[in-house]
């Protein structure tokens, strides 16, 4: 199974996975399996158009393809080899993406990804009307949960209960004060506010996640869209965390949207395999909290706008 990047038949949206089969031959659960994905095939989309690029990943997975193939080790980051059996126990998922190691990402790269985390908060508190005024005091506030296990390595459900939003499509509420979360990516994800409903509401904030894998922290009750596949995966932390600490395993999520997509979407099942790390040690907030900042930006924004 070789995954090919996205966009190789711009402007169709699908991606793309090659998948090799020997006729006539039943799979045995003790055979291996080849699993690649290609992030580079020497081109790039360019306004509207695939032009040639360098760093061609393309002879590389095919020459461990052929080591794999005439019983070699393989060596490639790019692929993994498994066991059929490891498929079976996987609810048969034949996609790289469910196996391949996490690529590691340097420390700025990291910290990009973090920095957009916060970003993402502020511009959705400058885009949308009186959100600024939903931001929780202090959050995130979990004086009653145990100590986190730092540098601890695990699943996602080690760190945090994972649930789905309970609400309809957006159109079935009326306008109201309560962040709507869906699946796009704008402004944390937030559509709309609408009307509170009893027991749809998630009081304390929390990660979402869509169903293409983008995380965001929600630093304020929220609503979220729980119908289908295309529905959103709430995180309520199962430690105690500061809001740095949910914006540092939020981050890590987002390194790893590569492995949902249209046609993989981060339901439940999936999402629960992601592997997290631990910080370290425990990350203090800067003096001003993300409610401070918000609110500070929501102030200037009112000034501009009266001048």
């Amino acid at each position: 199974m070789i995954s090919l990047p996205g966009d190789l038949f711009y402007p169709t949206a699908v991606d793309t996975t090659i998948m090799i089969a020997q006729a006539k031959r039943p799979q045995e659960v003790s055979d291996k399996v080849f699993m690649a994905k290609i992030w580079n095939d020497g081109y790039k989309k360019l306004k509207g158009k695939r032009v040639e690029t360098s760093g061609s990943q393309l002879e590389e997975v095919l020459s461990e393809f052929k080591r794999f193939r005439d019983g070699k080790k393989t060596s490639s980051s790019l692929i993994t080899v498994i066991k059929a059996e490891e498929i079976l126990k996987n609810g048969a998922e034949f996609c790289p993406e469910q196996y391949l190691p996490q690529p590691s990402f340097p420390e700025e790269e990291q910290e990009r990804f973090r920095e957009d985390i916060i970003k993402s908060i502020l511009r959705t508190a400058v885009s949308i009307d009186d959100i600024a005024d939903e931001v929780i005091p202090d959050f995130p506030d979990l004086p009653e949960l145990p100590d986190m296990p730092y540098g601890k390595q695990d699943n996602i459900e080690k760190f945090f209960t994972v649930k789905s939003g309970k609400s309809r499509g957006e159109s079935n509420y009326s306008e109201g004060s309560c962040p709507y979360i869906s699946s796009g990516d704008p402004l944390n994800s937030i559509i709309r506010l609408v009307s509170d409903v009893d027991g749809e509401v998630f009081e304390n904030g929390a990660i979402t996640v869509t169903c293409f894998g983008r995380a965001s922290v929600q630093p304020w009750r929220f609503m979220a869209r729980g119908n289908g596949g295309s529905a959103v995966r709430v995180l309520i932390p199962k430690y105690k965390m500061t809001f740095s600490e949910l914006v540092w395993f939020a981050a890590q999520i987002n390194m790893q949207r590569w492995r949902f997509f249209y046609g993989r979407m981060a339901i439940l099942k999936r999402l629960r395999n992601i592997q997290l790390v631990a910080p370290k040690e425990k990350i203090v907030d800067t003096d001003k909290s993300i409610s401070d900042k918000v609110a500070e930006l929501s102030r200037k924004m009112t000034d501009i706008l009266s001048e």
